[in-house]
């Protein structure tokens, strides 16, 4: 069956785009697999958990790009003249802002994936509630440009993703995640918790569990799982796995990151297969992302 008449199918069965594309991640979410819904991050809060931000001063300015190849080519794929499509390119400049009451940022984003454009525009803000919890928000616009199979090429959607984030101890960090509460988004929307724990002092655990509540949560779930290791006192290593029932897939993330008082770049690879009925890589395949970036802090 060709790639054309299954983007037929999909059409007629009423399918979206929003399946194709999948959901953009830093290079420090590559290497954890995705994990971090617990974790104070700066970056990442306007696409992970906007509370995050709350727990931060200063102001910085990100850049990040990953390019995605392909491993291990089914020879069903040279059969059905299926070339694994090219440029697959994702890039985003992430603004944060934490001196004013109020705290948050700006990102602009852009993949071009499997002959699928998506260009966000995310601005988020966060506050403490309390000494050890915040609340944060984000809005995410998002405008597809789909192939040329389908009549209507481009989509626009408004999305809005909920945040907590509660520092049990010194030691330990919860957090929970709403994405898309008012359902903008077809099958985007889910609820995520997760759990930073760090073991030793330079040892740190990351644990991600999430399902998307509009459906049979035995049926539509996800994990995620990492371990950070500090050395000295600015390298950071990672490892990271994930399974995904949701967008069926599933697969390990490996990254080095050097962050420094003002400055910081960082390395990942995450490996992914999909499963189930997914047409866009064949069995046994594997998608590499290769990820790079580098912070300035002020």
């Amino acid at each position: 069956m060709n790639k054309i008449y299954i983007l037929a199918l999909m059409l007629l069965m009423g399918q979206s785009s929003w399946a194709q594309i999948r959901e953009f991640q830093t290079t420090r979410l590559n290497s954890t697999g995705g994990a971090g819904v617990a974790s104070m991050l700066s970056t990442e809060a306007g696409i992970l958990n906007p509370a995050a931000s709350a727990f931060f001063d200063g102001s910085s300015l990100s850049y990040q790009r990953y390019t995605t190849t392909l491993r291990h080519e089914n020879e069903a794929r040279k059969a059905a003249n299926d070339d694994f499509s090219n440029p697959n390119r994702s890039q985003g400049i992430f603004m944060a802002d934490h001196d004013a009451p109020l705290k948050g940022g700006l990102a602009y984003l852009k993949q071009d994936e499997n002959n699928f454009q998506r260009e966000q525009i995310i601005t988020h803000a966060a506050a403490p509630i309390s000494k050890s919890t915040a609340l944060g928000i984000s809005y995410h616009y998002i405008q597809d440009t789909l192939p040329k199979e389908y009549s209507n090429r481009h989509q626009v959607s408004h999305q809005l993703t909920m945040g907590l984030t509660n520092a049990l101890d010194d030691k330990s960090i919860i957090g929970l995640v709403i994405v898309d509460p008012t359902r903008t988004t077809p099958d985007e929307e889910r609820a995520l918790a997760g759990l930073q724990y760090a073991v030793a002092q330079k040892l740190t655990l990351i644990a991600d569990a999430g399902a998307q509540y509009t459906k049979d949560v035995r049926d539509k779930y996800l994990w995620r799982a990492a371990v950070q290791l500090q050395i000295f006192d600015d390298f950071f290593f990672r490892l990271g796995k994930f399974y995904d029932n949701i967008r069926e897939s599933k697969g390990t993330g490996w990254g080095v990151s050097w962050i420094g008082p003002k400055l910081g770049v960082e390395f990942a690879q995450k490996f992914s297969e999909q499963f189930g009925k997914n047409y866009y890589v064949y069995q046994d395949e594997t998608l590499v992302d290769t990820s790079i970036s580098a912070i300035i802090k002020f």
